[in-house]
């Protein structure tokens, strides 16, 4: 973790040597991210027996030592035993804390769902978290350096056991923008996102060689532009 950190702050002492432009690198804010105990999103869930699958939306608050404080179920399921399944699953679980605009610990509400379901004879519980409006995320993303979001990305590795960071807050709300900024057509939206983790991989690869360098625009839009679907080819069909 030391080295990590170092690596970080001495990106950002490089960066703002480097450039005279109004860019300013950041790392926060990010919403609370859910730590997998063993790297597998489905976790074992040990619940009554259920009627059904069910998926639970809950507003989670979580302290600045990544501990729930407190859970509210936002709509029912109609069946009150899996609403307070799902509520109690998450009073158990652990976050890494939310970080603000200096990357300091912060209180904060993540919004989830729980997806109770069966996976052969066991039963699991996988959480889905969602992200915040991509308006109030554009800023931040285009204004990180490549330093600030291998930090995100390690942060997950490393503290929450997540293996594959492409669809967690930064990288997710970096490939609506670029679906945004590049007018990806909904015909082809399918392929990309089958894309996208490999495309994730391939971006952190290359921030890794150039870490004061902006991450979407000098590196991502790049790493993605002529790789991505831009629209499918139509041929006319011969008479």
């Amino acid at each position: 973790m030391k080295h990590k950190n170092l690596r970080h702050l001495t990106a950002l002492v490089m960066f703002h040597l480097a450039l005279a432009g109004p860019a300013i690198a950041q790392v926060g804010p990010v919403q609370p991210v859910l730590v997998l105990p063993s790297g597998n999103p489905e976790i074992s869930h040990n619940r009554p027996n259920l009627p059904d699958d069910y998926a639970v939306p809950i507003d989670v608050y979580v302290n600045a030592q990544g501990k729930v404080t407190n859970v509210v179920v936002t709509q029912s399921t109609g069946n009150v035993e899996a609403d307070g399944a799902a509520a109690s699953f998450m009073r158990d679980r652990t976050f890494l804390p939310a970080v603000n605009d200096n990357g300091e610990a912060m209180d904060s509400l993540v919004r989830v769902t729980v997806n109770m379901f069966k996976r052969g004879s066991k039963k699991v519980a996988r959480v889905t978290t969602k992200p915040p409006p991509l308006a109030l995320e554009k800023d931040r993303v285009q204004r990180m350096t490549c330093a600030d979001f291998l930090w995100e990305v390690e942060r997950m590795h490393d503290d929450a056991n997540i293996k594959d960071t492409s669809f967690e807050q930064t990288p997710y709300m970096s490939a609506l923008l670029y679906k945004d900024k590049r007018h990806i057509p909904i015909e082809v939206e399918s392929k990309f996102w089958d894309m996208w983790t490999d495309m994730h991989e391939k971006v952190v690869s290359r921030c890794e060689k150039q870490q004061t360098r902006l991450y979407f625009t000098d590196v991502l839009m790049p790493a993605l532009d002529g790789t991505m679907p831009q629209a499918e080819t139509v041929t006319a069909s011969s008479p």
